[in-house]
This record gives structure tokens, sequence and C-alpha cells, in this order.
């Protein structure tokens, strides 16, 4: 296939988001540990304001900033009663303070509160609670209305958009919809899929040596943990030889065995005598297009559906090298499984020589992003370097119509998980 053939990236992963729309649903889960790092179905509104009313933000004692002299002048004013977090305050009394302890809420007419340590005390008294004397003498360093009051809704305010639809669930997320009222959350439910690898020449890590020309299986865990990160369940994990019968009986049985929606394969997807998938898309019931993206690597692609029982499965089909199949993963079913977006910037280039790349094709190079905020490409271009992939925190885009890229370039950078951190 010739270049001027090739579909754009972003044709394919709209292709691949229609795919998997059908198979994807919600499910509503309590805002606890469990909504950790789900994402967002919907969007949520604060039921309430936060804070729900005005309060101390110190240990201290509330007053109106009428009664005080002035900044750094003592005055000496009558105690009510103490106010605590919980309680219902009357109102101030004119010409009065009341100690207040932080949360509190603040009574009204007063405005300020100075803390226990601008008092002559500096302290509150232990044996009484802090309202044992029948006044107070305050050296306020500031009358400034408002001092240390937290005001109603200052944090949010009620009807606000707390939460937007396909973001993750964080721990400080989750904490601040707690805050607002927040019991259960609605999020995407993740999707059943089943993860194999073909070729004749794969093996488990636990199957020991490995005899001439065969090699382990990068492809299976590292394609469950990224589908995993993405929000899949990955149901099964597995590998077949290059046997199109073999595999599409594997796939059915698993498919069943599990209930799942998803298929993503790796391997057979090229233009080799032993392409087990493209082989497997000629059998009854498997209905795939092969297209070429216009990306390196993982330019070979494969897409589409399996007939199991009165259901079509949708099948995602990768290439078989390990770096082509993870960044497949990466730029193909992460969207498709609707998460998150990853964060782009456009960083600077370090490099010590000027470095080649195809130019009818968007090319992404394994990175890491250094202290000094610019960019080092980690090993080579080429798709079988997974230890390069290990390395890197980041994917440098070259773009489209780019032969080379030199020193000090700026260019989109996409920031992944991993590294050395």
């Amino acid at each position: 296939m010739s270049d001027a053939q090739r579909i754009p990236l972003a044709d394919h992963v709209a292709d691949a988001v229609a795919l998997l729309a059908p198979v994807r649903g919600v499910e509503v889960v309590p805002l606890d540990g469990r909504a950790a790092g789900r994402v967002a179905a919907t969007a949520q509104r604060s039921r309430v304001d936060v804070p729900g009313l005005d309060n101390s933000q110190m240990d201290g004692f509330a007053l109106a900033a009428a009664d005080l002299a002035g900044a750094g002048e003592a005055a000496t004013l009558p105690l009510g009663p103490m106010i605590a977090a919980g309680d219902a305050p009357d109102a101030l009394a004119p010409g009065t303070a009341r100690p207040i302890m932080t949360g509190a809420p603040i009574p009204a007419g007063a405005d300020l509160v100075v803390p226990v340590e601008e008092s002559a005390a500096g302290r509150f008294d232990p044996a009484g609670g802090g309202d044992a004397a029948a006044e107070v003498t305050l050296v306020p360093t500031s009358v400034a209305s408002g001092r240390f009051v937290r005001t109603r809704g200052s944090d949010t305010r009620r009807g606000d958009t707390v939460l937007r639809e396909g973001r993750r669930l964080t721990p400080a997320r989750i904490a601040h919809l707690a805050a607002c009222g927040v019991r259960d959350v609605e999020v995407a439910a993740p999707v059943r899929t089943l993860v194999l690898s073909t070729g004749t020449e794969v093996r488990t890590a636990g199957e020991g040596t490995l005899a001439p020309g065969t090699l382990f299986d990068a492809n299976g865990p590292g394609l469950a943990a990224a589908l995993t990160e993405a929000g899949a369940e990955v149901m099964h994990v597995g590998a077949v030889p290059d046997d199109a019968d073999a595999l599409l009986e594997h796939l059915r049985a698993q498919i069943l065995a599990h209930d799942a929606d998803l298929v993503v394969t790796s391997g057979g997807v090229s233009m080799g005598a032993f392409e087990v998938v493209r082989h497997a898309a000629a059998r009854e019931g498997a209905v795939l297009a092969f297209p070429k993206v216009a990306v390196q690597p993982g330019g070979p692609q494969g897409i589409g559906t399996l007939a199991v029982e009165d259901r079509r499965v949708p099948w995602l089909a990768f290439p078989g090298n390990p770096v082509s199949a993870l960044l497949s993963c990466e730029l193909i079913a992460r969207p498709a499984l609707g998460a998150p977006a990853r964060r782009r910037l456009r960083l600077p280039l370090q490099l010590e020589a000027e470095e080649t790349s195809p130019p009818a094709l968007e090319q992404y190079r394994r990175a890491r992003v250094l202290p000094s905020g610019r960019v080092r490409l980690v090993g080579g271009p080429s798709s079988h370097l997974i230890g390069g992939y290990a390395a890197a925190d980041a994917l440098v885009v070259v773009p489209a119509g780019t032969a080379t890229v030199r020193d000090g370039d700026l260019l989109e950078t996409l920031l992944i998980p991993g590294g050395d951190s």
C-alpha cells in the first residue's frame, strides 16, 4: 500500500470509538474508595454551599471590627458564651466578644476573628474552656473586617459543576464531591475484554527455557495492563499459534465463558505469509478491515467484529511488535474505551545529533522529560525496542511532513506513566 492510501490516525480512532460505543455502559458506585480511579459518566453539581455558613478559620474571639480601637491597640471586651463547631449561636451582643473554635459558625453581628494568640493571656483558660473570665483583653495585629472568617460558599456554591464527564475520580475529587453532598456517582462501566497474542513462536514466561526461534510473550501482559489502566476489565489473557481456525475457536469459547464485550489481539495483521488474523477474517462470522494508518510505529491495523451466537463482538487487532501493540493501545483503544486524555505539552528536544522521520507518517518516539523541561529521546524508533518504552515517560509526536528533527525543536509531547520515576 502506498503512503497516499494510508488513513489518518484520527479517522481510525473515530472508527474504533464508534465500534465500541454499543458495548460501553455506565454504573453507579458509592463515593468511597471503590470510586477511586473510575471515570465519571455524567457531570455532578454541588447540592450545597461549601462551607455551608460563615465560620472561624482560627481558635480565637468573634467580635465586630467596630469594637476594636485599631491594630496593635489593646481593647477589653465582655465575653459571651463560647461557640464550638456544630453550635447554632445567637446573635452577638453589641460591644462583646465570644470565644470561638476553628470551624465554629460566626454569630450574627460579628465580622472578624481575633486569634487567641493576640489576647493578653495568649491562650484560653484550660480550666474554664475559654470563657471562665468575664472579659478579655485583645491586642489585634489587624482589625480588618472578614479577618479569619471563612465565608459561606467561598469554596463552592450550590449548583456549581464539581465533576465533569470524562474526568477521573481522584482522592481530592472524591473528597470535594462528598463535601458537596454527593453520595454516589455514575461512572463508566468496565468493558469486559479478552487479550490474545498470536504466533506459533510465542511462549509464556512460565514455560521455562526458550527453544530456538521462540520468544516470551510481551504483548499479552503489556496489553492487559494497558487496557486495565484504560478502564477495561481484562477477563482472559492467552496465546494461540498461527492457525486461523484455532484462533476463532479459542476466541468464541472465551467470549462465551466470560461474556466478553471486546476482543484485542496482537500480531497477524501485516502482509506476511502467516498473518493469522487476516486468514481468520476470511472465515465465516469474522468481519474485519485492515487499514494502513499513517503512523509509525503501528501502521498495520485490524478492526471489525466476530459473530458469537446472536451478537457481534468488537475486535481490535493490533500489530505484533511489542512497541507497536502498546502504542496502538495507547492511541486507539484508550480513546475508544473513554479513558481520560493524556496531558500534552509542547517541549523542546534535547538531541546530540539530528534524527530522521518518515515524512508521510506521524511518528511517535519514546522519550523522557528532563528536569530542565526539555525532552530527550529514549532508544531508537524500531518497534521491537520495548526496553526504551519501559524507560519512557513521554511520547514525542513528530508530525507528518517532517523529515528531520533537531536539537531545540518544539514538538508536541504526550505524557505517559512510566520511566524511572
